[in-house]
């Protein structure tokens, strides 16, 4: 059985001309805002001084993974709620006989988005790509069965996620489901806590001496807090604390240093140092 796909209005149309022209004229904007958003939940409106704009994230898990994938040191930028071409989408959803996007009540077609294209440098040839990603909470596309199966849900979120992967696959860029499980509270929270040093000028041979220094006091004693670790780089590189916190914010921050970040970090905490970082959002 075919399935009816929804109608494109005029008003659609006239939406996208409009999104276009205020991207042309002021660079990106989402196509999906915090105040075109009725549901209940939190939402976040804010200020990210790395791109210098606006963006707008319709949940926590959305803030926690825009903030994960923007301070990987390799990407450039992060796009939020970004529309995907309309008749490209459709045509999709035909061929997969499954139903676009719509407003149910009139069967009108909705403009499919993804909640996150990342501009990145591939690390290996230095070439700028792309990477898209799909953030919903586990248990929206994941169940357990009775025998303790962990199984893929069916139904209509999966069959738009469907849509969104053919989409990206047709443009030749990487589709990346993500959950909490991989954007978590504690690695957000060591984010923000790095970011307040973010724009600090530094001098590239100073955040690597330092670096050197923190990880060989990290050697010398595993278990000593990081403000133990900062005195013995700061002693050795006549820094003073101001100074060390500093260059160990924006280490942490750039991946100078490769610390666990799983756990909340305070300068009290002892910390764990991995060898190779985390490639999800590679």
């Amino acid at each position: 059985m075919i399935v009816k796909q929804p109608v494109v209005t005029q008003e659609i149309v006239e939406s996208v001309k409009l999104w276009q022209k205020e991207v042309a004229d002021y660079g990106y904007s989402p196509w999906v805002k915090i105040s075109d958003v009725r549901k209940f939940g939190r939402r976040h409106f804010h200020r990210c001084d790395k791109q210098g704009r606006i963006v707008h994230l319709l949940s926590d898990g959305e803030y926690r993974s825009y903030q994960i994938l923007l301070w990987r040191p390799n990407v450039l930028a992060v796009y939020e709620q970004v529309p995907l071409d309309l008749s490209i989408s459709l045509d999709i959803a035909r061929e997969l006989n499954i139903v676009h996007h719509r407003n149910y009540k009139d069967n009108s077609a909705y403009i499919a988005t993804t909640d996150f294209l990342v501009k990145h440098i591939d690390v290996k040839t230095g070439e700028i790509i792309y990477t898209a990603y799909s953030f919903k909470y586990w248990d929206q596309f994941f169940q357990i069965d009775e025998n303790g199966v962990v199984i893929r849900r069916k139904g209509r979120i999966i069959q738009k996620l469907k849509i969104e992967r053919e989409y990206w696959r047709r443009k030749g860029i990487a589709f990346k489901l993500i959950s909490e499980k991989d954007t978590t509270k504690d690695h957000c929270w060591n984010l923000d806590w790095f970011t307040q040093e973010w724009d600090a000028e530094l001098e590239q041979s100073q955040k690597l001496e330092f670096s050197e220094a923190f990880l060989e006091s990290w050697y010398i004693d595993k278990f000593a807090s990081i403000q133990k670790h900062i005195d013995f780089a700061c002693d050795k590189l006549v820094f003073n604390s101001k100074e060390g916190i500093t260059l160990f914010k924006v280490c942490a921050l750039e991946q100078i240093l490769p610390l666990d970040l799983s756990k909340k970090l305070k300068l009290y905490y002892p910390v764990n140092v991995i060898g190779n970082s985390d490639s999800l959002y590679v």
